[in-house]
C-alpha cells in the first residue's frame, strides 16, 4: 500500500505532475490522505483524472481519508476514492468555480464566464456520480458554498464513513476568501499569522540582545576606568 498525502494548497504544494509520478510508482491500494482548502482547478481536475485511470487498473484501488478539510477543488479529489472516510472534526466544502481575479474586456469576461459553466458542469457531475444526488440540489448546494461536518458528508453521500478525530490542524483557507466559512475556521488564519508575528518578534529581539552582548564584550577592553 502507498500513501499519497494532498496537504495544501493544489496546484502549488501537490500538483497533477506530483500525482502522475507518485502513481506510476505505485500499485494495489493507494491511501490518499487530504488536507487541503482547494486551489487551482484544472491541476485538481487532472489529479481527479489520474486517480480515476489509477483506479481502471486490475488490481488497483483508492481509499481515500479526509484528515483536516477538502474544500472546493480538494472535495472533488476526494470524490475519486473507492471508499471516502472522514475524520470526525474533518470539514468538506463544495463552491462553484470562480477565478480569483480577472481582466480584459467585456469580451474576454462574457468567454470567461462561459468556461466557469462548463467547468461547473464538469464538478457537478463528479459529486452527482458520486453521490446519486439530484443534478438541481447540488447544484443549489454549490451555489451557497455548503460547508459540511464529517456527519453531514456521510448523510449526503459525500463520504462512506467517519472515523475518530485527527490531530492534524485543519489547513489554512485565508488565501481563498471564502464567503460561508464557519467563523472558528477564519480564526484560526488569524491565530496562526499571529503566533507567526510573535515568533518574528521574539526572534527580533532575541537578535537585538545577542548584538548588545557581543558590542558590550567587543568593547570592553577599550574602555578606560
Amino acid at each position: 500500500m502507498t500513501k499519497i498525502y494532498v496537504y495544501g494548497t493544489v496546484g502549488y504544494d501537490i500538483d497533477a505532475d506530483y500525482m502522475r509520478i507518485a502513481l506510476d510508482e505505485s500499485e494495489g491500494e493507494v491511501e490518499l490522505r487530504i488536507n487541503s482548502g482547494g486551489g487551482d482547478v484544472f491541476e485538481g481536475n487532472a489529479i481527479y483524472s489520474l486517480l480515476e485511470s489509477y483506479k481502471s487498473k486490475e488490481g488497483n484501488s483508492v481509499k481515500v481519508y479526509v484528515d483536516g478539510i477538502a474544500a472546493s477543488i480538494a472535495s472533488v479529489i476526494a470524490m475519486a476514492g473507492d471508499d471516502i472516510r472522514m475524520s470526525s472534526n474533518a470539514l468538506m466544502m463544495i463552491h462553484n468555480p470562480w477565478m480569483p481575479s480577472a481582466t480584459g474586456g467585456a469580451d474576454d469576461l462574457r468567454d470567461m464566464a462561459n468556461v466557469l459553466d462548463k467547468i461547473r458542469e464538469t464538478i457537478l457531475t463528479v459529486y452527482h456520480s458520486r453521490t446519486g444526488i439530484d443534478r438541481d440540489t447540488i447544484a443549489s448546494m454549490m451555489d451557497e458554498e455548503t460547508w459540511l461536518s464529517a456527519e453531514e458528508a456521510f448523510n449526503f453521500g459525500f463520504s462512506d464513513g467517519i472515523i475518530s478525530a485527527s490531530e492534524e490542524p485543519v489547513a489554512s483557507i485565508k488565501a481563498f476568501n471564502y464567503a460561508n466559512a464557519p467563523v472558528w475556521l477564519k480564526g484560526m488564519s488569524t491565530l496562526k499569522k499571529r503566533q507567526a508575528n510573535d515568533r518574528v518578534e521574539y526572534i527580533k529581539r532575541s537578535q537585538a540582545k545577542a548584538k548588545i552582548a557581543t558590542t558590550r564584550c567587543c568593547n570592553k577592553k577599550n574602555n578606560v576606568l
